[in-house]
């Protein structure tokens, strides 16, 4: 409801609105004054864990089963460690063996609440703790706890696997039938009602896999045999022994009709609607023969049965009060009497008669004839109880297994807290035993919530909880009700009334639990933990002592029916699993088989054996650690007694006594972001959280801040989201204020369009004259304001405009200040810079020309800007004497700026004229060159050897002098240039040194370069001068003109000429590309430093950025730069390795080549060598070398290396080092050379032993390291490279079509491997699925987190607040896992596989079936997880999904079929994203979600939950899934 006036102190009266619309006034207790309770905030109606409310009282738990059951057709519920569940009496797809795959390996609190989260927590707590758990499934009669057993157990066998040839579950299962069949009985409540307790422990081996069962069973209500209520049966193996009478093999039982027996008539109901007795009992047979109970044990077991109900028909006459008879050859106990096999005098006299033993003798009383009907009883009871134990016996002999058992997990199945109208000897029992359970539990939760806070390290304050321990002592203690119950039945004359009596004077007006009714001396009322319940005395003692007189069961002992004197056989140490055995199972009956002559202090003994006393030992004995709670049906009552009944309500206390409310850092900061400004976000997100809720909660005792967590006490969050609905309102109402203003002025400016226009057409001529007189008033009123708005507005933005310049101003000169220290730092750094000089000392005349245009502008510039700052003064206001001041600086500036100017064009023009003083010197000394050349040239023409040889020394002589002078010249002007006293000019740093410096750097190369081609020239003039030497001698001798021509008629001037003319050129070509080479290596260093000053400005930057972040940020900020620096420089050595290895194998290769060509070279001289050359020198060794053989492709190996082969090749082998330092594939490459070889030889042997230890060898690595992705990825590789090369050499046509000859040249000629063949392609299968498996391993714990509960994109989402199911969780925390994670392992799936060398196709299908397993996995728990069910985790899945297919574009897979996979997910999370109320919508959502089935449309729509800023005032309509069913259909 919702309060409609403002409630204030003293108010009688609340006037509420209920949902529905209806006004109420709700009138207050005027002696309490309690306010009805508060209702939760919209975000937790419906919510999973009932620990998550922020209130926690009975009508809002009621009302969240409520919204959950009936709204969401949701059964299942938590409520802290307690799973609450609504039987829905109809069967639900929720069971099958996909959901339980979905359940397993998950965490109790990531999905919706199940039966099979409660199993999977208890698995997991076995395997990891190494510790027995039980599962307890408590409730009312019908409440479905027999069939949740059956749920969990068939969980167990799913998920763990049987270890036994046949399945434990099934066997489990199978004796179902003979347990309901004699243990299960019609109620006013339950058709099916399971009348005992029972306890099976499921047994598990070291590996964690089923191996067995055992079953204990307690509380057997034996009552029921002989006494039934109305509308009630007894157990239904009497109706179906009475309704299958007519067979055969049954004559001999002479049965009859169920109403002719006392035993199965009294509740007058003998039949069950829909319930066929006859084919009941067909099923029953078929148990017990499945379970190894064969036809003779089965026909004892109904003869005794048959016994039973002949003997409730046995009467008995008086003969007086204190003695009874038996009328001669009574007819159903002659029957009994033949069935059991025993005598009928004797069983008629001690049917009558009992045996009284004293100190000296023993006498024989008769009884009365009440005695001797409840001695009948009791030894019907008996007899039926005895069957019970010896037919669960046999159940756990078949569910025995011979394997050791390391763990059990057991599942107690026990009914509740029970009151009726009537409430007897049985009630008592169970209530007892659950108060009990009751204390147990709530110290199992008080636990839970103290390890919670010491966990979280905030203050611990003790929680005060409801202590049943007085209770407990008032049934248990002494002088209780049991001992006084004891010691009455000790007395001979006692009764249920005296017993009352001692009961009201002992605890009556002195414990405040105990209470006497007002109109009844018979009966007591004790408040339990549940509710206040009262008992009927009558049949108390009878029932607590249920007494069998050892005379009868002697009788049965002596039977000649085997099987019956089997179960009275060593009755003391019989072991049935409601016996007392060495293993501490404990008789929970009141049965006591009372001797003739007791032992001393035996009678003692058996009265400690109370049903309390051996509940208490019964569950300390189990290891308690979960519950779960199942409800009757939806009514609010019995709802809400139950709750209380089974501690739920309890165990909400608890947690609204300490902080029930509880987020993460995170989840709060993504909840509650509205409510924050932004300069309140901080980086640190413990800090921020912890700043709001200082504002927002101002007592600080309602929060407390965890490592982890914010604890909240009841209602804050609820105060929470009602500040921050009100913040989204105020937003929403601004946008509507806003959005619906603009409409209504767009509407008003469109009518009054209109009606201008119709105006001007439609109206009279006198009326356009008044609305124009009117219009031309208003046109000079307007233009007044206009007037006036002119001069307002133009005063206010010149005060703004001041305002403004003066901020400016300011600003400028802060940031000039800035700039200039800046440049400043920066020229500093440059002039110590070695990198800056040479950069700067390129090239000599485009510097000069740009000093000289540097100068000039410089010499222009301050005349511009002095009439700049002239026109900007002159245009400002005269009082702004600021800018007169700048301008006198200004002014001062610019003269010593022209000063220096001057100065330094004065130094300029002397350092341009030495500069072309030295070019001239340089081309006269070129000219001159040039002439010495020309001189030569005529020497050779002349034939004047000598003079030309002596002119070539002279001018060499005359370069180097040259050279010298020029040098010496270069000195002084250096010199010169150093002892220049100008500071500007000839600073190092100044632009005319560094010019100048320069031109000396080039002119000195250039004369290098010409002292070069001289001495190259000298060595060519010497060498002519010894090859013209002989010519010249002769022209000499010879002293005629003639010989002259005839030897330049042979061309050697004209070769000397035109082998100087080739010197030059090689001069130029070498000097060409010292110059390129020069200007690469210019051009490389240019480079680096470019790239050095960017990672220098890289590193300030970082800096920077790590100076403004927190420490903690800083270091990791630290260390992720020094990662990403590492990574790199590693990438760069492992380039330069390659580079290097490269270079290696190419010089091998030559260096091979070269050594070939030397051992021919030997060779042939060797040859050409005479034989008395080869006798007179001595020996040395020769290198042979060897010829170039043709391969075959095989490597040999003895048959005694085939082990040391299949050793070093796959057991010892490791993945890694093949695929850095070898070729993908080297072992199937080695071992198909090995068959080859062996195929060559021709042995048979050979290559069946080799295949044979390979395959072996090949699993022996598999089974050892077979969770290991890349070991399992070497060996799928290896196996299919090994089948490859198997069939395509293997000769067969089908292989060979693409082979070359060579390829054909190697084909195996002996042996057909095609068996072989399908050995390795069943081998790689396996392979295959061992890698999905591992895979799926590793994936599995990422994809939920990462697809479904990590937020990819920040601040979409809304959180709700965890339940106390997260805060139990089997497994902390390990790390929340993103998408990116994902990305990360599939980047390293994909690369581990191609670096093995994997077939292309290979890793299609292996990408295709993980994308298939990611889609299938978040689908899943999509369909199981109502608050992944919104509109903004739709767009969260597809912007994964996203992200997926833009990495499978990356590796170029988008034609391996993987998107597809996705599909589905695609669709449901389009589904969750579109409208859902009309026709349209159905037809639009069926023909989008072709992809998925009916029932996963309809199941997405039942958990679609609404946006955060909508209210769903109705579930999603169920006409809407009809639509949209049908249209599928």
């Amino acid at each position: 409801a919702e309060l409609l006036k403002d409630y204030k102190q003293g108010d009688k009266v609340i006037q509420l609105r209920l949902e529905e619309g209806k006004e109420l006034e709700y009138c207050l207790d005027p002696k309490t004054k309690e306010l009805p309770p508060l209702r939760n905030p919209d975000i937790l109606v419906g919510e999973n864990d009932l620990t998550a409310l922020s209130y926690l009282h009975e009508p809002a738990v009621l009302h969240n089963l409520r919204v959950r059951f009936i709204d969401s057709k949701l059964i299942y519920t938590y409520c802290g460690i307690v799973l609450v569940a609504i039987n829905p009496y109809e069967q639900l797809p929720i069971y099958g063996e996909d959901i339980i795959n979905a359940y397993s390996g998950q965490n109790m609190g990531d999905m919706d609440p199940h039966i099979f989260a409660v199993a999977e927590e208890a698995y997991k707590q076995m395997a990891r703790d190494e510790r027995n758990q039980s599962i307890i499934v408590s409730g009312e009669s019908g409440a479905g706890k027999t069939v949740s057993a059956k749920y969990a157990m068939r969980y167990f066998a799913t998920v763990s696997g049987s270890a036994s040839e046949a399945n434990v579950e099934e066997k489990v299962l199978a004796s179902n039938p003979i347990m309901e069949s004699i243990g299960n009985a019609k109620t006013t409540r339950n058709d099916n009602s399971s009348r005992f307790g029972k306890y099976i422990e499921i047994g598990f081996d070291k590996r964690y896999r089923i191996i067995g069962a055992n079953m204990r069973t307690y509380l057997l209500e034996k009552s029921r045999v002989v006494f039934q209520a109305e509308e009630e049966r007894n157990y239904h193996i009497f109706y179906q022994l009475c309704a299958s009478a007519a067979l055969p093999e049954f004559k001999t039982l002479r049965l009859g009709n169920a109403n002719y027996f006392h035993y199965t008539k009294q509740g007058g109901s003998p039949v069950i609607d829909g319930i066929d007795d006859a084919k009941e009992m067909v099923h029953t047979r078929q148990a017990c023969s499945l379970l190894g109970i064969n036809d003779s044990h089965q026909m004892g077991i109904f003869r005794i049965l048959a016994g039973i109900l002949h003997l409730g028909n046995v009467g008995f006459t008086s003969r007086d009060a204190d003695s009874c008879t038996i009328p001669h050859k009574h007819e159903p106990l002659t029957i009994f009497c033949d069935l059991m096999g025993v005598e009928y005098q004797e069983m008629s006299h001690w049917l009558c008669h009992r045996k009284l033993a004293t100190a000296s003798e023993t006498y024989i009383k008769p009884i009365s004839k009440l005695q001797a009907i409840n001695a009948r009883d009791a030894l019907a009871k008996h007899i039926y109880a005895k069957l019970f134990n010896w037919i669960v016996d046999h159940v756990n002999k078949a569910l025995h297994s011979t394997v050791k058992q390391h763990s059990f997990i057991g599942v107690l199945d026990i009914y509740g807290f029970e009151t009726f109208e009537i409430n007897s000897f049985e009630q008592f029992c169970i209530n007892y035993a659950n108060e009990k359970l009751q204390q147990q539990f709530n110290m199992h939760v008080f636990k839970l919530e103290q390890e919670e806070y010491m966990k979280e390290q905030i203050p611990w304050t003790l929680i005060d909880f409801y202590d049943n321990q007085p209770c407990i002592n008032l049934i248990e203690a002494k002088l209780g009700i049991l001992d006084l119950l004891d010691e009455e039945c000790k007395m001979p004359k006692g009764s249920d009334d005296s017993w009352a009596q001692k009961l009201y004077n002992t605890h009556l007006k002195k414990c405040a639990l105990f209470e006497k009714p007002r109109m009844s001396n018979k009966a007591f009322i004790i408040q339990h933990f549940a509710d206040k319940v009262e008992y009927q005395c009558e049949g108390f003692l009878e029932k607590n002592k249920d007494t069998v007189y050892e005379e009868q069961i002697k009788v049965l002992k002596s039977s000649k029916f085997k099987m019956l004197s089997e179960l009275f056989q060593d009755e003391e140490k019989a072991l049935s699993p409601t016996s007392a055995t060495p293993s501490g199972r404990t008789l929970l009956s009141r049965t006591a088989v009372k001797p003739a002559k007791a032992k001393p202090g035996q009678a003692s003994k058996e009265h400690k054996k109370t049903v309390g006393h051996q509940v208490k030992l019964h569950l300390e004995s189990l290891p308690f650690d979960r519950c779960f709670v199942f409800l009757y049906r939806f009514d609010e009552k019995r709802a809400v007694q139950q709750l209380r009944a089974c501690g739920v309500l309890e165990t909400i206390r608890i947690s609204a006594a300490g902080f029930p409310s509880r987020w993460t850092y995170q989840e709060f900061f993504s909840r509650y972001r509205v409510l924050m400004k932004q300069k309140d976000v901080l980086s640190d997100r413990k800090q921020t959280c912890k700043n709001l809720l200082e504002k927002l909660i101002l007592d600080k005792d309602k929060y407390q801040f965890g490592k982890t967590k914010i604890f909240f006490r009841a209602g804050q969050v609820a105060y929470l989201e009602k500040i921050r609905a009100d913040k989204l309102r105020v937003a929403c109402i601004r946008i509507q204020k806003t959005i619906r203003g603009w409409l209504m002025r767009k509407k008003y400016l469109l009518a009054h369009l209109g009606t201008l226009a119709l105006t001007s057409v439609h109206l009279p001529l006198t009326r356009s004259f008044s609305c124009e007189s009117t219009f031309c008033l208003l046109m000079l009123r307007e233009h007044k304001a206009i007037i006036i708005q002119k001069h307002v507005r133009g005063w206010l933005a010149r005060v703004r405009y001041r305002r403004s310049l003066k901020a400016i101003v300011y600003l400028q000169c802060c940031y000039r200040r800035m700039m200039a220290k800046r440049e400043l730092k920066k020229l500093k750094i440059e002039a110590r810079s070695v990198e800056r000089y040479k950069k700067l000392n390129i090239g000599m005349e485009n510097k000069i020309m740009q000093l000289q245009r540097k100068v000039d502008e410089q010499v222009n510039a301050p005349r511009v800007n002095g009439q700049k700052s002239l026109i900007i003064l002159g245009s400002q206001d005269a009082s702004c004497s600021y800018f007169g001041i700048i301008y006198l600086v200004t002014e001062t500036m610019e003269k010593k700026l022209v000063e220096e100017t001057k100065q330094l064009e004065l130094d300029l023009n002397d350092e341009r004229l030495r500069y072309q003083n030295l070019l001239n010197e340089f081309s006269r000394l070129e000219e001159r060159y040039e002439d010495l050349k020309d001189e030569v040239n005529l020497m050779v023409v002349s034939g004047l050897k000598d003079s030309k040889i002596m002119c070539c020394l002279w001018t060499r002589q005359e370069l180097e002098s040259e050279n010298k002078k020029l040098k010496n010249e270069l000195n002084e002007l250096q010199k010169a240039l150093l002892e220049k006293s100008s500071p500007v000019v000839t600073a190092p740093g100044a632009p005319a040194y560094r010019v100048l410096l320069d031109q000396l750097t080039s002119v000195s190369e250039e004369l290098d370069v010409r002292k070069e081609e001289v001495l190259i020239l000298r060595s060519q003039l010497v060498s002519q001068k010894e090859a013209i030497q002989p010519k010249v001698s002769n022209s000499l001798r010879i002293q005629s003109l003639q010989d002259y021509h005839m030897l330049n008629e042979d061309g050697e001037l004209w070769l000397v000429y035109e082998g100087l003319k080739q010197t030059n050129r090689l001069l130029e070509s070498q000097l060409q590309s010292q110059k390129k080479s020069h200007d690469n290596e210019l051009e490389a260093l240019r480079g680096e430093i470019q790239s050095l000053k960017e990672e220098n400005n890289r590193q300030q930057q970082l800096l920077a950025q790590n100076l403004q972040l927190p420490p903690e940020a800083r270091i990791e900020a630290s260390l992720q730069h020094e990662i990403t620096r590492l990574t790199n420089e590693n990438l760069d050595l492992m380039e330069q390795l390659e580079k290097q290895d490269k270079t290696v194998r190419k010089l091998k290769k030559q260096l091979k080549v070269f050594a070939k060509k030397i051992g021919e070279l030997e060779v042939g001289q060797m040859e050409n060598i005479s034989p008395g050359q080869i006798i007179d020198e001595p020996i040395r060794p020769v290198n042979i070398p060897r010829k170039e053989k043709d391969f075959q492709g095989m490597l040999e190996y003895k048959k005694d290396d085939e082990p040391k082969l299949v050793k070093n090749l796959i057991l010892d082998l490791k993945p890694r080092g093949v695929a850095v330092n070898l070729i993908p594939g080297l072992p199937a490459y080695i071992l198909f050379m090995c068959v080859r070889h062996a195929d060559y030889l021709n042995d048979d042997q050979k290559v069946r032993s080799l295949l044979t230890s390979t395959i072996n060898g090949i699993k022996k690595v598999l089974k050892k390291r077979g969770d290991d992705f890349e070991t399992v990825s070497f060996w799928l590789s290896n196996t299919c490279r090994f089948l490859h090369c198997l069939k395509q050499y293997s000769g067969e046509e089908g292989f060979m079509k693409h082979n070359t000859p060579r390829q054909n040249e190697h084909c195996l000629t002996n042996f057909d491997l095609a068996e072989y063949r399908q050995v390795l392609s069943d081998l790689a299968i396996q392979i295959y699925q061992q890698l999905v498996r591992v895979l799926e391993n590793i994936l599995q714990p990422m994809i939920v987190s990462g697809m479904l509960e990590h937020e990819t994109i920040q601040g979409v989402s809304g959180v709700k607040p965890p339940g106390l199911r997260k805060r139990t969780s089997s497994i902390a925390d390990e790390g929340t896992y993103t998408l990116d994670s994902i990305i990360r392992q599939l980047n390293t799936f994909h690369s581990v596989m191609c670096q093995h060398g994997m077939d292309p196709e290979l890793i299609k299908q292996v990408v295709k079936q993980t994308f298939y397993i990611t889609g299938a996995v978040t689908l899943n728990n999509l369909l199981l997880r109502k608050d992944m069910c919104s509109w903004s985790k739709g767009m969260q899945i597809r912007y994964n999904v996203s992200q997926l297919e833009e990495w499978l574009r990356d590796k170029n897979l988008m034609n391996s079929g993987a998107k597809e996979t996705l599909e589905p997910l695609i669709q449901a999370a389009q589904l969750l994203q579109v409208k859902k109320k009309t026709d349209e919508d159905a037809e639009a959502i069926c023909s989008m979600c072709n992809a998925l089935t009916t029932a996963q449309v309809i199941q997405l729509l039942h958990l679609c939950a609404p946006l955060n800023y909508e209210v769903l005032t109705q579930p999603i309509s169920y006409l809407f899934l009809g639509l949209a069913f049908i249209s599928r259909v």
